[in-house]
């Protein structure tokens, strides 16, 4: 590494803290696709005495300080739960924030592998924030759009600083964009394969398709939450939530949940499949720039169309019910709400590139990738 008046120095306090939040509206500041985080929120998510994350894991957040100012951030992490599950000794970083000179992302890493060197660790993985699911990567296509729920938005100089640093590709992890309006306001103008493949499922394996049931929340999250879990398992970055952290998570999105945009797939009265979208909360995340806001305006802003977009985020199925046109139905059933209230097009993000399945019914659908966000590795 280069002698550099770069120093790198672990947060102890709330001032600190404050100070790594805030620091990416000196990043963004011109830019327009940007959605700036609820500054109390993520204060308490990095937070040891509040984050959900400590449960189960060790973070580190870190400033990179020139005279005296920041210039970037990082936080390695670790999640021994994860570890335990996968038979691993990994490392992760995320809240990865730069200016844009290559030498404060250096000295960034640098920290991320010493810290991992030090736990033992044998590989390093990022940008994560924390889970697989929620904003990974950094962008390497796609620079020009606002972001869906969930997903991040990062400046093209980050994928280069960190393959420039040593780091090979993870993975990749894809956003659609559906475009509706071809289908002229009919279901029936979708793709014949999927109508065909819709169609017999419900008939073979007698699949009924319902809307989530708010009056029954504790049930739904219930079947959503072992759903969830076996679902995804077979996912390459699968690991089983654990009951808290997915209550928690439930929570925390019940605030944005419009109940006609998730759709439960039964046979015999039991959940086999879920297919979850949410409204581009984003919209009005961008409006607000970090600070609180009470949400239950968020219901009223939506009914005024400050929210317009629709960004799916999970579809998952039993495995005795994979690979049986279940998800097909799923689609079948969401097009058809989002046809009823008049919508355009429809984001999908983000998808696993390993998620064959997934990605094939997105091509059949005419779906175009607008967004791809890469994750990075490097073993030690």
């Amino acid at each position: 590494m280069k002698d550099s008046d770069i120093s790198l120095t672990r947060v102890t306090n709330k001032k600190q803290l404050r100070q790594f939040v805030t620091f990416p509206w000196k990043v963004y500041e011109n830019d327009p696709f940007w959605v700036p985080p609820m500054i109390r929120s993520r204060m308490a998510k990095l937070s040891p005495e509040t984050g959900q994350f400590y449960r189960q894991g060790e973070a580190v957040p870190m400033l990179a300080l020139r005279d005296g100012k920041v210039v970037g951030t990082v936080v390695p992490w670790i999640n021994h739960r994860a570890n335990k599950f996968r038979n691993e000794n990994a490392v992760n970083f995320g809240f990865f924030e730069t200016l844009p000179e290559y030498e404060i992302a250096e000295t960034m890493l640098s920290g991320v592998i010493e810290w991992a060197k030090e736990k033992d660790a044998t590989v390093v993985r990022g940008p994560l924030y924390f889970s697989p699911q929620d904003s990974p990567g950094v962008l390497v296509e796609g620079f020009d759009s606002l972001p869906g729920p969930l997903t991040g938005h990062t400046p093209p100089w980050y994928s280069t600083f960190i393959e420039q640093f040593g780091f090979q590709k993870h993975r990749d992890a894809l956003a659609y964009k559906v475009d509706l309006s071809g289908l002229n306001n009919d279901i029936n103008n979708l793709p014949p394969k999927l109508l065909n493949v819709a169609r017999a499922v419900q008939k073979r394996y007698r699949v009924k398709v319902r809307t989530l049931r708010m009056n029954d929340w504790d049930n739904e999250l219930k079947a959503a939450f072992y759903i969830f879990n076996e679902a995804l398992g077979y996912q390459r970055e699968g690991v089983p939530m654990d009951e808290v952290e997915f209550l928690k998570l439930s929570s925390d999105l019940k605030k944005i949940i419009d109940p006609g945009l998730i759709h439960v797939a039964e046979v015999d009265e039991r959940p086999i499949g879920i297919h979850v979208a949410f409204p581009n909360v984003n919209q009005l995340l961008k409006a607000l720039n970090g600070r609180l806001f009470p949400f239950n305006w968020i219901k009223l802003l939506r009914r005024e169309k400050y929210i317009t977009d629709v960004s799916t985020k999970i579809l998952g199925v039993l495995e005795a019910y994979r690979n049986k046109g279940v998800d097909a139905l799923l689609y079948y059933k969401f097009a058809g709400e989002l046809l009823k209230r008049g919508h355009t097009w429809v984001d999908y993000s983000l998808v696993a590139e390993e998620n064959r399945m997934a990605n094939r019914i997105m091509q059949r659908m005419g779906g175009t990738v607008y967004q791809i966000c890469r994750t990075y590795k490097m073993d030690i």
